[in-house]
């Protein structure tokens, strides 16, 4: 995920001093640079660095399957100065499918600069060293600044990816933990709210909120009880979700290849988020797949259905599926989530009372002439979810 903190800081009379940009190495990261990498992270991060610590590393840097990189490499760029780590640009490794051939890949995750080194064009660099490396680069969730930087090297921009929410309830902690997270970067409003908060602003915010939500969701269609699909728990994917695959796979002609090796890796052997993992069947044929997450403690409660699939036209599946979510969350959570950049799938979370409340707009770096040209010609095609990117990680609120 791309965080907002790559715009220029306001000039103080205190800044330190710096080496200039041109004093500053920019390389790729080896094993051997972790103890300096982690401790750039906790001066990065602050209090989401326990959520980018080693096991995560390890696991999105080392372990990922598709990495590419030969001897103690890594594919993590790095800009540093006196032996301190000062900047970073990573890449999660992956196979994209493109009208079912395959293609090195990753996505763009952990752009970040400390804030005494920005504004002297770190990022730039930093990103076109990342280029040379990396045939296709995308990025779907980033800050402004990353997006400058992507378009600096010829970025293409792809179809929207949309982020609903159906609200389930809200109790008033909940509502004033967001108000907060909302204003961290408004020290004034945030202030204000505290001293709203008070007197009792979200609780009555909370009141008025939960008469909208019940008299919204008694208008949208509620889940019915399954028909002909059996919807069970499992704890791995297994081959039978490659042969699901490779059955929908020209439903969706660009994506990153949903088979058991990566989901297996994306999901099961996550150290940090507790994903659970749901499999449809009819007629004793596995016709879809649902990954959920609920939050985690330091998260705004939520329940998120992270990756689902099955064939475009097959809406009986995709509703028992979104129906099934919505039972299994329950009243546990203040609202579930979900992302899609799928129309057929959209319009099924639109009639279970989804609400569209962010638009993403993701863009990829090609560096093959041909490859480029047929993806801007596929903008629209792409089968996007929470499963992509580091879209679905802890958000300490």
């Amino acid at each position: 995920m791309q965080y907002g903190a790559l715009d220029p800081p306001v000039e103080t009379a205190a800044r330190p001093q710096r080496p200039e940009s041109s004093a500053i190495n920019i390389r790729r990261a080896r094993l051997s640079d972790y103890p300096r990498i982690a401790t750039f992270i906790e001066e990065a991060y602050a209090e989401s660095a326990p959520y980018k610590g080693r096991d995560r590393w390890n696991w999105q840097f080392v372990n990922d399957p598709y990495i590419r990189a030969s001897g103690d490499l890594v594919p993590v760029w790095i800009a540093e100065t006196a032996g301190k780590v000062v900047g970073q640009v990573a890449v999660q490794e992956g196979d994209l499918q493109i009208d079912g051939s395959r293609h090195p890949a990753g996505w763009v995750v952990d752009v970040m600069i400390l804030p005494s080194y920005r504004g002297h064009g770190l990022g730039h660099r930093l990103y076109a060293a990342v280029v040379k490396d990396c045939p296709v680069l995308v990025t779907l969730t980033m800050a402004e600044a990353t997006r400058r930087m992507a378009e600096r090297v010829g970025a293409t921009d792809l179809g929207t990816v949309q982020l609903f929410s159906r609200i389930v309830r809200l109790n008033s902690q909940t509502v004033e933990r967001y108000l907060r997270a909302r204003t961290v970067h408004h020290p004034r409003v945030n202030a204000l709210l505290r001293i709203l908060c008070s007197l009792f602003l979200h609780r009555a915010l909370a009141c008025v909120g939960n008469l909208w939500i019940a008299a919204r969701n008694a208008l949208a269609r509620m889940p019915e009880g399954r028909k002909r699909t059996q919807i069970v728990e499992v704890h791995r994917f297994g081959p039978e979700i490659d042969l699901l695959w490779h059955r929908v796979a020209a439903d969706f002609p660009v994506a990153f290849a949903r088979e058991s090796k990566w989901l297996n890796w994306r999901f099961v052997d996550c150290p940090q988020m507790r994903y659970r993992i749901f499999t449809a069947s009819r007629d004793g044929d596995l016709v879809g797949y649902m990954v959920l997450r609920e939050s985690e403690p330091v998260e705004l409660p939520k329940g998120v259905i992270v990756d689902l699939l099955a064939a475009k036209n097959d809406r009986e599946t995709v509703e028992e599926l979104v129906a099934f979510a919505i039972e299994v969350f329950g009243d546990k959570v203040a609202n579930v989530e979900s992302a899609t950049s799928i129309p057929d799938f959209a319009g099924v979370l639109r009639r279970f009372g989804f609400h569209s409340i962010r638009t993403e707009k993701p863009n990829c770096v090609v560096s093959d002439d041909a490859v480029r040209e047929r993806l801007a010609q596929s903008a629209n095609d792409w089968f996007l979810s929470k499963a992509d990117h580091d879209w679905d990680q802890v958000y300490v609120a």
